[in-house]
């Protein structure tokens, strides 16, 4: 690292002193870290100072865009070139089609792919530091910035009113921390804590949150003359976009009523999908009632309802809300 290359340095000026003179000098150490094309670095270069970040990154969908199994399978082992560009793009920054990288295509959606801007790179906030750097740029705080890729989902919050107080893409998948940007030494000894983001780029973050996103609730269930009869309401309460979402691949959601019996064993069921090519998606501020009628033998039941996203093999399913009625 940089640090091993002060030390000689070291005995001459404070270590932080040093630093001072090299960033107000301009100094740029590490070129390389905003090079393109063949001799673009890997995300594990940024890491070295960037851990937390890099760390958040490397297990994140972004990190797996290009070799997931899904989009291996949907691309038929990549063959629609259409697809790589946001599976793997060398930049966002760029008013014509993005453009897939020559290299380090197993990164899928990489450090440089984001923050790669005209041979330097930038971010939301004023910096210094051992590689090229541009300006701040309120670009990153933005859904237009997720929208260069993510473009069905963007143009459906873009219709959203502004009225509504509406959140950003980074708002939900992005949620904010206070931390040093640098975890290596010598920057992170003139580098204070400040407000940034994670890079978890998932949507399981908002599930995280205090207030669920998304609702179920039973409206007006009866049991008598061996039937259990009502409804189960799903509410989109504060998801700025439909779901499910997106533009290409597999996207469905299920929703499932089950009557269980005392020992919690399912004695019937109810399944509905919802998907965005059928018009069915649940959009935002959405309430929408799914009728169930179940046989009832007199034995103590309960209704269990959940909310599940689902792949085409049904082999990921992640739940997204739950709830539970006792008769």
């Amino acid at each position: 690292m940089f640090y091993n290359h002060l030390k000689s340095l070291q005995k001459v000026l404070p270590i932080g002193s040093l630093i001072a003179c090299f960033l107000s000098a301009g100094c740029v150490v590490y070129p390389e870290l905003a090079e393109k094309g063949m001799k673009a670095p890997k995300s594990e270069r940024c890491g070295d100072c960037h851990r937390d970040i890099y760390n958040e990154w490397k297990d994140s969908p972004h990190a797996h865009s290009f070799t997931n199994t899904a989009f291996k399978e949907e691309t038929n082992t990549y063959q629609f070139a259409f697809c790589l560009g946001c599976h793997a793009p060398e930049t966002i920054f760029t008013d014509k089609r993005i453009e897939p990288r020559s290299v380090n295509l197993a990164e899928g959606v990489n450090c440089n792919s984001c923050h790669l801007n005209d041979c330097k790179l930038s971010g939301p906030t004023a910096a210094r530091g051992p590689h090229p750097i541009a300006e701040k740029n309120q670009f990153f705080r933005t859904s237009e910035m997720c929208g260069k890729c993510h473009v069905g989902t963007f143009r459906t919050w873009q219709e959203i009113s502004m009225a509504e107080d509406k959140k950003t893409c980074q708002d939900c998948h992005m949620p904010a921390i206070k931390r040093k940007l640098i975890q290596d030494d010598p920057w992170q000894k003139i580098y204070p804590k400040r407000e940034g983001k994670q890079h978890l780029f998932s949507f399981q973050t908002l599930f995280n949150q205090n207030e669920a996103p998304l609702q179920l609730s039973f409206k007006k269930v009866t049991h008598s003359d061996g039937k259990i009869e009502g409804s189960l309401e799903l509410e989109n309460k504060t998801i700025p976009h439909t779901v499910p979402t997106g533009d290409y691949g597999y996207r469905e959601v299920v929703v499932t009523i089950e009557l269980q019996d005392e020992k919690g064993q399912m004695r019937e069921c109810k399944k509905e999908s919802l998907f965005v090519e059928m018009k069915t998606a649940l959009q935002y501020k959405e309430k929408r009632c799914i009728p169930f009628c179940f046989n009832s033998d007199g034995d103590s039941y309960s209704i269990n309802a959940t909310i599940i996203r689902t792949s085409f093999n049904k082999d990921t399913n992640i739940l997204l809300a739950e709830a539970k009625y006792k008769l």
